[in-house]
C-alpha cells in the first residue's frame, strides 16, 4: 500500500508544477489592480474636471446676474408703470 501514501513516480502533489501558477496568478491580480486603479484614476479626473467648468460657468453666469443687478435703476421696476390704489 506504499503507493497510496504518495511513494514512487506517481505523487499526488507536485511543488514543481503549483509554484509557477500561483506566481502567474498573483501577476495576473496585480495586472488587474493596476488596470482598475488606473480607470478608477481616470474617473476621478474627469469627476473633478466637469466640477471645475461647472464652477466656472456658475460663476460667469453669478457675475452677469450682479451686472444685471447694479445696471437696472430702481425706476425701471413696475411700480412706475402700473399704479395700484387700494
Amino acid at each position: 500500500m506504499p503507493e497510496a501514501v504518495g511513494y514512487g513516480q506517481n505523487q499526488a502533489f507536485q511543488p514543481s508544477l503549483a509554484t509557477p501558477r500561483a506566481d502567474k496568478v498573483a501577476e495576473q491580480v496585480k495586472a488587474m489592480n493596476a488596470r482598475q486603479s488606473e480607470a478608477v484614476a481616470e474617473t476621478v479626473q474627469r469627476q473633478a474636471k466637469f466640477s471645475s467648468n461647472r464652477t466656472e460657468n456658475l460663476s460667469r453666469q453669478a457675475e452677469q446676474l450682479e451686472k444685471r443687478a447694479e445696471t437696472r435703476k430702481p425706476e425701471d421696476g413696475l411700480g412706475n408703470r402700473v399704479d395700484i390704489f387700494v
